[in-house]
C-alpha cells in the first residue's frame, strides 16, 4: 500500500515531516492543528490533507489566501510523489513514505521550542519530568561542567542511548569542545561524528536524526562512525536567546536500536533549555568580568588621584626644603616639616585602609569601654579641634560597655570624628560626640553643624574612593568604617542636610568574649582623616 508524507523545507534545507494518514491532517495558524503554521497569512484552519485510499489528497478549508499545488491555484486536488503544496510562505514537497525516508528527520530551533512549550504545558505527557528534572538541574547547578554531565545522565535515562557528548564552542577562539561525555559501558576517544555535521547542526539549528549514520553523507568522513558501526544517532543544537553555544549528540552505537521521531523531539526539547542555561551562564560571567574590570579602573583611578595629592604636598614641602638649603635658613625647614609630616601621615592612611579593606578578617572581641574610647578619640583631635575654633563636646550616658575589636573601632571613631571637623574647618560649626545604649546593643553618635553631605554623595556614601572632600580625601575612610562596623555585626545610619550638619549613628551589638574579664583600653591613635 502506498503511503505519502509531507516534507517541509524553509530556505532549501528540510524543516520538518509530516507522515499523511486516512484520518488526514489539519494545517493552519491554531494550535489544534496537526501542522501549525504561525503565520498571520494562514487561516486558522486553511486546509487539510488526507489519505483516500493509495491517493493523498489536499482541500483548501475556505481559507483568506487559498492554496497551490505545482504553483496552480486549487480547491483540491489529488497529491503525487514530487508534487509541491504552498501554504502562504510554506512550501511542502510529497514524498512517498517508507523507512528510509525517515532515516534523515530534522527539527528546526522554533518547532524545538514549541516541543517544549507542548511538554510543559501537557500536564499527562510521558516525558514531562524529565523536563522538570532539567529545570531543577539549572537552578540548582551553577558549574557550567557539572550541569552538562547531569543533563546527559538525565537524557541517558530518558533515551535509548548508548553513548552521548555535549560541545561548547569557545567563544574567544570558536572552537568546539566535547565539555561532557557519558557511556554506558567501556571508555571512547571521543564522539563519533564529523564536525562537520556538528557545525551544520549549529549554522542551521536544526536538530537531526539519522538510523544508519554509516550511509548518511552528513557523517561522511567521520572514520569512527565506521570503527564504532554506529547506526542511530541524534545531534541537536544548544540554542540561547542570541546565540547557538553548542550541540548534543548521541547514537545507539552498534546495538541496532532505532530512534523515534519522539527521542529527536525530546532531545532538542532538552537542548532547547540547556542552550538558554549555558547563554545566561556565560553572560552572568562575562558581567562578573566587567565588573571586576570596572573595579580594577576605579581603584587605580582613585589611588592615582589620592597618590597625586600626597604627592603634591610632598613637592611642596621639598621646595621648602630646598629654600632652606640654598639658604642656610632653618626657618625653612619649620615650614617644610609640618606639610611633610602631614603627607607621611596620609600615605600611612592610606596604606593601613587599603590593607583593611582588601581583605575579611574576624574581629578580636574585647569587653570594651566606648566611653573611655571615645573620651581618647577626642583628646588626639582636641589640638586640631582649637585650632580651627571649632567646639568639640562629649555627652557620656552611664556605663556603655560591648564587645568590640577596640583598635578597629577606635578607628572608626576617629575617622568619623575626624571627617566631622572637616565639615567644619571651612565655615564654622560644632561637633558633639554621643554614647548610649539600648537592650540590643550600644550607639556611638557623631554629629556636626558643618555643610552637610550632598545627595549625590549619600546615594554612594560607604563605596570606595567616593569622598565628599574633593582632593583632600582619600575615599577610603568611609568605606573602611562601614565595612568593620559590619564585621561586628553592625551597621551606621547617615543623616545629612546639604547646609545644616550631618549625624553619623555606629550600631554595636553587645556581642560577647570566651573570658568575660579582659578589657581593652590601649588603643592605637593615628589619624585617619
Amino acid at each position: 500500500m502506498q503511503a505519502f508524507e509531507l516534507v517541509l523545507e524553509r530556505e532549501g534545507t528540510v524543516s520538518r515531516r509530516y507522515r499523511i494518514t486516512p484520518g488526514g491532517l489539519l494545517i493552519g495558524r491554531s494550535p489544534e492543528s496537526d501542522i501549525t503554521l504561525s503565520d498571520q497569512l494562514v487561516s486558522r484552519r486553511h486546509a487539510r490533507v488526507w489519505m483516500d485510499g493509495e491517493t493523498a489528497r489536499v482541500q483548501d478549508l475556505d481559507s483568506r489566501n487559498g492554496i497551490e499545488v505545482n504553483g496552480a491555484g486549487v480547491r483540491e486536488a489529488a497529491l503525487a510523489a514530487g508534487d509541491t503544496l504552498r501554504i502562504a510562505d510554506f512550501l511542502f514537497r510529497v514524498v512517498r513514505y517508507s523507512d528510509s525516508t525517515m532515516d534523515q528527520t530534522v527539527i528546526s530551533f522554533e518547532e524545538a521550542a514549541e516541543f517544549c512549550n507542548d511538554l510543559t504545558h501537557d500536564k499527562a505527557a510521558e516525558r514531562l519530568p524529565v523536563l522538570y528534572k532539567a529545570a531543577r538541574l539549572l537552578g540548582s547547578v551553577f558549574e557550567v561542567d557539572e550541569l552538562l554531565e547531569k543533563i546527559l545522565a538525565l537524557i541517558f535515562e530518558a533515551l535509548p542511548v548508548r553513548r552521548g557528548f555535549i560541545l561548547l564552542q569557545e567563544p574567544r577562539t570558536r572552537d568546539l569542545v566535547v565539555r561532557a561525555s557519558l557511556m554506558r559501558e567501556g571508555r571512547g576517544e571521543g564522539p563519533p561524528v564529523s564536525h562537520t555535521l556538528v557545525e551544520h547542526v549549529m549554522r542551521e539549528r536544526q536538530g537531526i536524526m539519522t538510523v544508519d549514520a554509516q550511509d548518511d553523507s552528513r557523517f561522511e568522513g567521520a572514520i569512527s562512525v565506521m570503527g564504532h558501526q554506529i547506526h542511530a544517532a541524534m545531534c541537536a543544537p544548544l540554542c540561547g536567546r542570541e546565540s547557538v553555544a553548542g550541540a548534543i549528540y548521541v547514537d545507539s552505537g552498534s546495538t541496532g536500536k532505532r530512534f523515534a521521531g519522539s527521542d529527536l523531539e525530546m532531545l532538542t526539547a532538552v537542548a532547547h533549555v540547556v542552550g538558554v542555561a549555558v547563554e545566561n551562564a556565560r553572560l552572568y560571567q562575562e558581567k562578573i568580568e566587567q565588573e571586576k574590570l570596572a573595579a580594577i579602573g576605579q581603584a587605580t583611578a582613585g589611588l592615582g588621584h589620592c597618590m597625586k595629592n600626597i604627592l603634591t604636598g610632598i613637592r611642596g614641602g621639598a621646595e621648602y626644603v630646598d629654600m632652606a638649603i640654598k639658604n642656610e635658613e632653618i626657618s625653612y625647614v619649620k615650614r617644610a616639616w609640618p606639610i611633610m609630616a602631614r603627607a607621611i601621615q596620609r600615605i600611612d592612611m592610606l596604606v593601613m585602609n587599603l590593607l583593611t579593606f582588601s581583605r575579611d578578617r574576624a574581629p578580636e572581641r574585647l569587653r570594651t569601654d566606648l566611653n573611655s574610647m571615645v573620651r581618647d578619640v577626642i583628646e588626639v583631635v582636641r589640638s586640631r579641634a582649637e585650632k580651627y575654633k571649632i567646639p568639640i563636646a562629649f555627652d557620656p550616658v552611664g556605663e556603655c560597655i560591648a564587645h568590640v575589636d577596640a583598635q578597629q573601632i577606635y578607628r572608626v571613631v576617629l575617622n568619623l570624628v575626624t571627617n566631622a571637623l572637616d565639615a567644619c574647618e571651612e565655615d564654622g560649626g560644632s561637633v558633639t560626640v554621643a554614647c548610649r545604649t539600648e537592650p540590643n546593643g550600644c550607639y556611638i553618635e557623631v554629629q556636626d553643624s558643618g555643610q552637610g553631605i550632598s545627595p549625590e554623595i549619600m546615594e554612594r556614601l560607604g563605596q570606595a574612593f567616593v569622598s565628599s572632600k574633593g582632593s583632600a580625601g582619600t575615599g577610603l575612610g568611609l568605606a573602611v568604617s562601614f565595612k568593620i562596623v559590619r564585621e561586628h555585626g553592625g551597621d551606621i545610619e547617615v543623616e545629612s542636610e546639604r547646609g545644616a550638619g550631618s549625624k553619623f549613628s555606629v550600631f554595636l551589638p553587645r556581642g560577647s568574649d570566651d573570658s568575660g574579664a579582659q578589657r581593652a583600653t590601649e588603643f592605637v591613635r593615628s589619624d585617619d582623616g
